[in-house]
């Protein structure tokens, strides 16, 4: 293998250990999108429970002013029963009683089942704001995880960097530069091995006469079908 191959296979394995970081690292947001999505289900849930309960407590208290209302206005009647000076107004008191009576019990029987469910709603928040709180100190901890990944990748990447740039300055400049354009436009990998017969990038096989020639390993070929620079492994490698 000449010294040109051997530097874009160096190039190619520095790649791909490239790319292998790169797409861990591009998980890493859906991760963290999925530890906020988490805790902000977990905080609707019981925000929206204590809108609730609120709603039972505005209502209750309304229920109690109108019963509260309604007892005095039924007293009032009651009151007037004494100083009635006929039948007729004594029957009329009595039909203003029983409708204010019907009222007050109609608010009552509803307050009672207000209170109810408060006193259920309120049983309940509990549970929720243990779920909440237990989501958002799993998030923080696996967020911790994430930025130390995050930050581990990063540093991976960095060095990885490093190395292809010492690499590619061994390379003539139109190699170097072909290289460096090819990497652009495949995704980081300007280099495929060739593996069964195929490109290493886009799978596509090669024909015998390819095949031979790389086998000389005297100079790099190129896929007609992706256009990166194929190469078989050096002599010795597992993958040769």
């Amino acid at each position: 293998m000449t010294d040109e191959l051997r530097i874009h296979w160096t190039l190619h394995e520095i790649d791909e250990e490239a790319a292998v970081h790169e797409a861990e690292r591009a998980k890493l947001p859906a991760q963290r999108q999925a530890l906020a999505a988490r805790i902000a289900t977990e905080r609707a849930r019981l925000e929206a429970h204590d809108a609730r309960l609120a709603k039972a407590v505005v209502r209750r208290r309304e229920l109690e002013r109108e019963i509260a209302s309604l007892e005095a206005e039924e007293r009032r009647f009651r009151a007037q029963l004494d100083v009635v000076t006929n039948q007729q107004q004594f029957t009329a008191v009595q039909h203003e009683i029983a409708g204010v009576a019907g009222r007050r019990s109609d608010r009552e029987t509803e307050a009672l089942t207000n209170m109810d469910e408060e006193e259920r709603a309120a049983a309940a928040r509990p549970a929720l704001a243990d779920a909440l709180a237990r989501a958002e100190h799993d998030g923080a901890a696996a967020g911790a995880r994430l930025d130390a990944e995050e930050t581990r990748l990063v540093a991976a990447i960095a060095a990885l960097d490093g190395r292809r740039a010492e690499a590619a300055a061994a390379l003539e400049k139109g190699s170097r530069a072909r290289y460096e354009r090819l990497r652009g436009l495949r995704g980081g990998r300007a280099v495929g091995a060739i593996r069964r017969e195929a490109c290493g990038g886009c799978g596509i096989g090669l024909s015998p006469r390819a095949l031979q020639e790389a086998r000389k390993r005297e100079a790099l070929l190129t896929c007609d079908a992706c256009g990166r620079l194929l190469l078989l492994p050096p002599e010795g490698h597992p993958e040769s």
